[in-house]
């Protein structure tokens, strides 16, 4: 208890004022408003950002959406071709008039292809044997 009557009771501290000279006044001031200025287009960029990034994750998920569309239209499409390749073989269809050339009496694409596969595989049968 001793070390707390050493303690002085009063301190006291002496200010002095003074005036910056203008050249030392303007740079600091022209300074903290670049510092504001950059700050606010901190703030702005960090914004921008942060939309451009939620519509890329919309734009991701409308890609992935169409993606699956396409996908799924194209096969329906395909079954559509191979349905007309069955009954016209060989055919070349014009999309502006519908009207299809096709080659009366001839194998089809898709009869060809499965006489191919099965050819493959009596050919494997053989080499197995």
């Amino acid at each position: 208890m001793g070390d707390l009557n050493q303690i002085a009771d009063q301190q006291n501290i002496t200010l002095q004022k003074t005036k910056l000279d203008d050249s030392t006044f303007d740079a600091i001031k022209e300074t903290n408003g670049m510092i504001t200025n950059m700050l606010l287009d901190f703030g702005q960029i960090y914004i921008r950002k942060k939309e451009l990034n939620s519509e890329l994750i919309r734009l991701d998920d409308n890609l992935e959406r169409l993606d699956d569309e396409f996908k799924a239209k194209n096969m329906d499409l395909q079954d559509i071709m191979n349905s007309i390749e069955e009954k016209y073989p060989r055919h070349q269809l014009d999309f502006e008039t519908g009207t299809i050339t096709y080659q009366p009496g001839a194998m089809s694409r898709i009869e060809e292809q499965r006489q191919r596969e099965q050819q493959q595989q009596q050919k494997f049968s053989v080499v197995k044997e």
